[in-house]
C-alpha cells in the first residue's frame, strides 16, 4: 500500500486482521496495520474505525477479543417489529407488534436525516410528525426505507 491510505482502505485492512487473528488490544491492531499493510496510524484513529465498523468485544476462551458484527441486531428487530406504515395529509402512523413501538420511535428520533420533528410511541403505535406536510409522501418513503418496510406498490402514493 502507499503511504497515504483512505479511511476505507484502513478499515478494510482492520476487517481482514480481525477475520484472521484474535486481537484484544488496539495497540496490537496499530502494530499489525503497520507490519502487514504498511499503514501508519494511531490508537485514536483505530478506535474510531472500530466504532464505525461496529466491532464489538466478545469473550473467547476467557479472553475479550474484537469481533466483526455478524448481524445488525437493530436492523433485524426493525424488520420484525413493523406491522404497517400509513400516512394521511399530516402524519405518518407506524403499527408495530406489541411492546416494540418505543424501540421504533427511538430509532426514528435518532436519525437526523429524516425530515421529521419527532415521534410519539405507545405500546404498538408510533405517531410521526413530519417537518412539513407538503413533503409527507417523501417523508413516508424515507421512513419506510429507514425501517426496511416495503409498502404495497399502489398504497399511499
Amino acid at each position: 500500500m502507499t503511504d497515504k491510505q483512505t479511511p476505507r482502505e484502513r478499515q478494510e485492512a482492520i476487517k481482514e486482521l480481525l477475520q484472521k487473528e484474535r486481537l484484544s488490544d488496539q495497540k496490537q491492531i496499530v502494530t499489525l496495520l503497520k507490519k502487514e499493510y504498511g499503514i501508519e496510524t494511531n490508537q485514536a484513529v483505530v478506535s474510531r474505525d472500530l466504532r464505525r465498523l461496529r466491532v464489538v468485544k466478545k469473550e473467547m476462551n476467557q479472553v475479550m477479543v474484537y469481533t466483526l458484527p455478524t448481524t445488525d441486531v437493530v436492523t433485524e428487530i426493525l424488520k420484525l417489529a413493523i406491522v404497517d406504515i400509513e400516512h394521511n395529509e399530516v402524519m405518518v402512523v407506524i403499527k408495530t407488534h406489541p411492546g416494540l413501538a418505543d424501540f421504533v420511535g427511538d430509532c426514528l428520533d435518532q436519525h437526523a436525516d429524516l425530515d421529521i420533528i419527532g415521534s410519539l410511541a405507545g405500546e404498538n403505535v408510533v405517531f410521526v410528525t413530519p417537518r412539513s406536510i407538503k413533503r409527507i409522501v417523501e417523508t413516508y418513503q424515507s421512513i419506510c426505507m429507514m425501517l426496511h418496510f416495503k409498502p404495497e406498490e399502489s398504497a399511499h402514493v
